[in-house]
């Protein structure tokens, strides 16, 4: 049986989600969920269909920090999206794991993980990215973000530095 991963994207599409599998999610979707009364119905609704809710290991919250960080999305997901990516990590571990969500830079960090995605309302990544942060002064180019170039002192601008074709069908 599949275990599919929610993020909040994926909930909030209002696409139906008809799949024969367990569905879970993180506790700071629900959070999320919670927030409006519109969104609070559709969570419940989905917790009282068998919507299950799960913490991350934190191993596997440091394994997509790491992660993100090598490929240059840290900046890009929130707490919630790695918690959520996290999840995937540790569910593959006991089943096979999908993750729904319709958030490019999540689907771009679990292809680098090796979990499986599936877009809601839009169609997935067909390249995976590598991010690296160029200076808008001197134009050198970091691996890693930070808030201004130590070189000449200018900020820097997100940049892709390596483009890698994901074999997917369109």
């Amino acid at each position: 049986m599949t275990i599919f991963v929610l993020d909040t994207s994926a909930i909030l599409s209002g696409k139906p989600i008809d799949i024969e599998g367990e569905l879970v999610t993180v506790p700071l979707v629900e959070k999320e969920m919670m927030k409006e009364e519109n969104d609070r119905r559709v969570f419940v609704f989905l917790k009282e269909k068998g919507l299950k809710v799960y913490a991350p290991s934190k191993e596997a919250v440091a394994l997509v920090e790491n992660v993100a960080r090598q490929s240059g999305e840290e900046k890009r997901l929130s707490f919630t999206d790695k918690e959520v990516l996290a999840l995937a990590v540790d569910m593959k571990k006991k089943e096979d794991v999908c993750l729904l969500t319709d958030d490019y830079s999540i689907q771009n960090v679990a292809t680098l993980l090796g979990i499986s995605y599936e877009g809601f309302s839009q169609h997935g990544i067909f390249e995976r990215f590598i991010w690296g942060y160029r200076c808008i002064g001197c134009k050198k180019v970091f691996k890693e973000y930070m808030p201004s170039c130590p070189v000449c002192g200018s900020s820097l601008k997100t940049v892709v530095k390596k483009r890698f074709p994901l074999h997917r069908k369109r």
